[in-house]
């Protein structure tokens, strides 16, 4: 019962930061959406890569993160993102994130609409929930083509969400397929009208096909002192009924052996339902890109080490994947490029260099540095050639000094 109220507590907490939330952000841009589905404005927080068009790389397409309650979550989020995207080997791409701000919250994050009962207290709480399929509407036929529309985007999307958010992640996966890529719900309020998703969970799993899907599931201690997870699957009172409700979801997809679904959880005992989103979001992360990261920069810059292969594998790995071709970063294959070029192994310099050419042939950089590839192999003609195809993209006094040098 007490949970069961704080949860609802949470929900109208939500909504009054969302009404409170300031004109400005530090690490983002401020947007509105026009919904002609929900009949009002919708703002929402934008992150973004930054891209620089002077540097004269080749244009980038970004997975999307969809973020609900992001005015409590945008910030860990994409803090996140940054610090572990970035660098040389990187731990999961560099992402674009949407976090999408409340209006009615209990109206557009719950499937179902449901009238209360004395054990939920005042029952015009209520009142406007059931509004979910709009809001998801919303989403698809709004926001995302909006977001398309403005940013570089890849065919690549996330949805994460907390509480009742949750719970909208877990409907999406099963009612709205195919809208995104890969699913977070953390501690997810799956108690919603009397477990009515939960209940029809193994039947969906059953007729439908997920083996493209992700979906991450975070646990926390919500339980009463002295319980543990025994005592409390075999408990039937309201008092529990948040977390068996999430217990349960884990133990029908763990009998689950048709639908291909690749999924995982876990259990957060050192953190409540307020403090598990910051802890669960990195885990989560880490689990749908488990398979990003490369080798250490040490080794693939080994002489020795079959770097091109490794390198190409890797990203044809990662295209089956998510289902769409990825390209290795140009600045990180560039990099490795000049590395075998100073080291004088110019074959596998080479490789790199060309590798780079194939993916962004609309790149300044590509073109350029091909040129100092050649300039180092004596061979002026090419490097000539090189270095006026980079100029006819951008004008650079760089490059054009280089080329003055070898008329």
């Amino acid at each position: 019962m007490k949970f069961t109220l704080s949860l609802i507590l949470t929900c109208i907490l939500y909504g009054l930061q969302a009404q409170n939330s300031s004109s400005q952000i530090v690490i983002g841009t401020i947007d509105t959406v026009h919904s002609t589905i929900l009949n009002e404005n919708r703002k929402i927080w934008i992150y973004a890569p930054h891209t620089d068009p002077k540097a004269g790389f080749g244009k980038v397409t970004y997975p999307v993160v969809y973020l609900l309650d992001g005015d409590g979550h945008f910030s860990s989020v994409t803090s996140m993102i940054r610090q572990l995207s970035e660098g040389f080997t990187s731990f999961f791409p560099q992402m674009i994130v949407v976090g999408i701000l409340n209006t009615d919250r209990m109206r557009d994050l719950t499937p179902t609409h449901i009238k209360g009962s004395p054990d939920y207290g005042d029952s015009t709480i209520f009142k406007t929930t059931g509004g979910g399929d709009k809001f998801m509407s919303f989403i698809e036929k709004e926001l995302m083509p909006h977001i398309d529309s403005a940013y570089s985007t890849a065919p690549y999307r996330m949805f994460i969400g907390h509480s009742l958010g949750g719970l909208m992640v877990v409907d999406a996966l099963f009612h709205h397929k195919n809208l995104f890529n890969s699913y977070v719900a953390i501690d997810p309020s799956l108690w919603y009208d009397d477990r009515n998703l939960l209940k029809q969970t193994s039947r969906l799993l059953d007729t439908e096909n997920f083996n493209k899907e992700s979906l991450y599931i975070a646990i926390a201690n919500t339980m009463n002192p002295g319980m543990d997870t025994g005592r409390v699957r075999a408990d039937v009172t309201n008092n529990t009924s948040h977390i068996r409700s999430i217990l349960d979801f884990t133990t029908i997809l763990k009998e689950d052996k048709k639908s291909g679904l690749k999924w995982d959880y876990r259990y957060y005992g050192d953190d409540d339902h307020g403090s598990v989103p910051l802890i669960a979001e990195y885990d989560a992360l880490r689990f749908i890109f488990k398979n990003y990261r490369l080798p250490s920069w040490d080794v693939l810059t080994d002489s020795t080490y079959k770097t091109y292969d490794v390198v190409t594998d890797h990203f044809k790995k990662i295209s089956a994947e998510w289902g769409y071709e990825v390209h290795p970063p140009e600045q990180f294959v560039n990099s490795l490029a000049y590395n075998f070029l100073g080291k004088k192994q110019f074959e596998k310099s080479y490789s790199f260099f060309e590798l780079n050419i194939r993916n962004f042939p609309e790149s300044f950089n590509v073109y350029d540095s091909m040129g100092d590839y050649y300039k180092a192999k004596g061979d002026n003609k090419k490097a000539k050639e090189n270095f006026e195809k980079a100029l006819r993209i951008m004008d650079n006094p760089i490059t054009r000094g280089k080329l003055d040098k070898i008329k």
